[in-house]
């Protein structure tokens, strides 16, 4: 039985595919870019720079994503937005963890001041609304390969604790996986969980996340089902996959882009780890509660089902087994309440 959107709402949520420039809101997006000279194409005002209907294609949705990286270009800036990221379509959702997707390449300022930016947001959003996170530092995979090993040389060099990881993504058909083993292989010797998006290549590329680049998880990967052998491989090796539904539904990798969201049931129904996100809220016109309402609208998943999602992503993160004891306790403590409350409104209708 599907949840209402309030429920989809309360539910406890831990978040492992989303993009910090596309977690933006359109009002903060167009003030930044303003401020600082950044000129918008038609110079849209805050209710249209996102369109997803606007979105030809990925290269089309890329060229705003990047403006919205262009226009951070002071450390304040930095915070805000992660900040605003972290709280407007984080904790207000129900998102207690969170592992964001960071990529610096757009903006002008310097690494390290904009590192300093993301973990000083990180820090206010967590002392004022409790939500926790760490960083996931994103090459680009349209940059050549040297500039995916000099990327991370500038991770590892610049290294802080909320650095928990290095991700891959950017259009796929621009840099195939392999050619960046060797920036991959750099990151895991320094202590860097990995992992990879991988949304319109065939299966077979999974298995080079797996096998060269040595990913942990797989971000977003539906055409896993098409490959009954590496589907289930990825059953057999509990490999867990990022899913994000509505944005996958428009872009049409997760379905046919009916709602009908048929790849992550497929995914689902054969056992594969499925964890759910929002990917890049603002932009497709999402959020979490959004995300996990939409997939229980379409397949029917009770809240039950949905705090499965919850807990496949608490496993899959990168956090300390001691604070992944505390959230699964969180997630346990929930439950018990719904369970409760549900209860007490049958025993009224006796």
């Amino acid at each position: 039985m599907s949840v209402s959107r309030e429920l989809a709402r309360e539910i406890p949520k831990v978040s492992l595919h989303c993009h910090l420039l596309g977690a933006v809101p359109a009002a903060t997006a167009v003030e930044l870019a303003r401020r600082h000279g950044v000129e918008i194409p038609g110079n849209p005002d805050a209710a249209s720079i996102y369109d997803s209907q606007s979105y030809d294609d990925l290269g089309q949705f890329l060229s705003v994503y990047d403006l919205v990286g262009q226009s951070l270009q002071t450390r304040d800036d930095f915070s805000r937005v992660t900040y605003e990221s972290l709280t407007v379509f984080g904790s207000d959702h129900g998102v207690t963890y969170r592992e964001i997707f960071v990529s610096p390449q757009p903006s002008p300022l310097p690494y390290a001041e904009a590192l300093a930016g993301i973990v000083d947001g990180m820090h206010d959003a967590r002392s004022d609304c409790g939500i926790d996170s760490r960083i996931i530092m994103a090459i680009n995979r349209e940059h050549t390969v040297a500039e995916a090993i000099e990327f991370v040389d500038l991770v590892i060099d610049n290294r802080v604790d909320e650095v928990v990881g290095i991700g891959l993504d950017y259009e796929e058909v621009n840099g195939p996986p392999a050619q960046f083993a060797p920036a991959f292989e750099r990151a895991g010797r320094a202590g860097l969980h990995r992992t990879a998006h991988s949304e319109s290549g065939p299966p077979s590329a999974i298995e080079v996340l797996l096998d060269q680049l040595h990913c942990s998880r797989i971000d977003h990967g539906y055409h896993v089902v098409t490959d009954d052998r590496i589907a289930q491989r990825c059953v057999d090796e509990q490999i867990p996959f990022t899913a994000t539904p509505v944005s996958s539904d428009i872009g049409r990798y997760s379905g046919s882009g009916d709602g009908s969201h048929r790849r992550i049931r497929e995914m689902v129904d054969r056992g594969i780890v499925v964890c759910i996100d929002s990917d890049d809220p603002p932009m497709f016109g999402t959020d979490p509660t959004n995300d996990y309402y939409a997939l229980s609208t379409a397949l029917g998943y009770d809240a039950t089902q949905l705090a499965q999602f919850t807990h496949n992503a608490i496993t899959a993160c990168w956090l300390d087994d001691s604070d992944k004891v505390t959230l699964r306790n969180d997630l346990a403590d929930w439950l018990h309440a719904y369970a409760n409350q549900s209860t007490a409104k049958v025993a009224e209708t006796l």
